[in-house]
């Protein structure tokens, strides 16, 4: 009885064991199927470089803007266009009171028929006198006295031919008009302001001739200057520009290089737009590109990737991020030409994690 219940009990033992042996082996090649996750790799390519896009930034301004202002002073009368009109060359502007020079004017006019008057006088007198001179009659004293006195009376027409000029010029210039096409861009005085010489009234921007004004460091200028076609970027719209001067000194305070590009004629831009000055430098630097979704973070800063190496096994590398856009990162560190990088998915992954590559 004693035996048979020790050979029950021995029996129990075996088959306990034989079913957690059975168990084990299951849970084992579970776990092994789940951690040979399916991964997308990429193999990455040596390059010896790596271009960099570079951008910088100014604004759009007129070829020409002029400070208009008259050359005398006067009070405002006419104020014939406002911020934002479009004017044409020789386009009338603003204009001065001239009442008092067209005064003047009428009087200038007086004076010179009075003194034509005076010399037909002189010249009937002069003749008349000659006349009786031949017949004996008259003296060489009086045509002397009338030839002088004509000479005066001319030199006098001249002067107020002069004068009459000089007061029709000023009445011309109580007028100013527009010295090319464009905009008027700012007003500073209103009617029946008293403005001196030279005091500016209205500002001028061209139409035509836009250009941009760029900052770039100084490093960078011979590179930027020889830029066989460089292209600008305003608001959404690149145009062609061409190079107008290729920087004449640093701005003390932006510490930049200042650089003119002629914009085509019909650029649909504005005076004070930002314009992108945009072009792709090389660096000769060796490493690889790799997607963004390759990079995972490490400790203290490091970056790292995931490698699939022997044994389809998952290997971490520390890398160096030598440069990355919005896609892309060119690094180098510790990979080799043409091993497989996992390329997304870097959370479901570990160091060791055995893994199959996805076709």
């Amino acid at each position: 009885m004693m035996r048979s219940q020790s050979l029950l009990i021995k029996a129990s033992i075996l088959s306990a064991i034989t079913l957690l042996a059975g168990c084990g082996t299951e849970e084992e090649s579970s776990v092994a199927e789940v951690e040979a996750l399916t991964v997308s790799t990429t193999n990455v390519a040596l390059s010896p470089s790596y271009q960099v896009r570079r951008e910088y930034v100014g604004t759009v301004r007129a070829g020409q803007q002029a400070n208009l202002g008259f050359e005398l002073a006067g009070k405002v009368e006419t104020i014939r266009v406002d911020v934002g009109d479009t004017v044409t060359k020789s386009t009338p502007l603003i204009q001065l009171n001239t009442d008092l020079l067209h005064t003047e004017l009428g009087q200038l006019n007086a004076q010179d028929k009075e003194v034509r008057a005076q010399l037909n006088l002189v010249n009937a007198n002069l003749k008349r006198q000659q006349s009786l001179k031949a017949k004996g009659f008259s003296a060489d004293a009086e045509i002397d006295a009338l030839t002088s006195e004509k000479g005066v009376l001319q030199a006098n027409l001249v002067r107020l031919k002069a004068a009459i000029s000089a007061t029709k010029l000023r009445i011309e210039k109580s007028t100013i008009l527009a010295p090319y096409n464009g905009t008027i861009a700012q007003r500073h005085v209103s009617l029946g302001d008293v403005v001196n010489v030279g005091t500016p009234t209205l500002v001028l921007l061209a139409t035509e001739g836009k250009e941009a004004f760029i900052g770039i460091p100084a490093a960078q200028l011979s590179r930027v200057s020889d830029l066989s076609s460089p292209t600008i970027r305003v608001d959404t719209q690149e145009y062609d520009v061409k190079l107008l001067n290729p920087g004449a000194r640093v701005d003390t305070q932006s510490r930049s290089v200042g650089l003119r590009y002629q914009l085509p004629e019909g650029a649909d831009v504005l005076e004070g737009q930002l314009a992108y000055l945009a072009f792709d430098e090389t660096i000769q630097d060796q490493g690889y590109w790799v997607p963004l979704t390759a990079l995972i973070d490490g400790l203290r800063g490091v970056w790292n990737v995931y490698v699939v190496g022997e044994n389809s096994q998952v290997e971490r590398r520390s890398v160096n991020v030598l440069y990355a856009n919005s896609e892309q990162a060119f690094i180098s560190g510790a990979v080799a030409d043409g091993e497989a990088i996992i390329a997304s998915g870097l959370h479901r992954v570990v160091p060791g994690q055995p893994v199959k590559v996805a076709e």
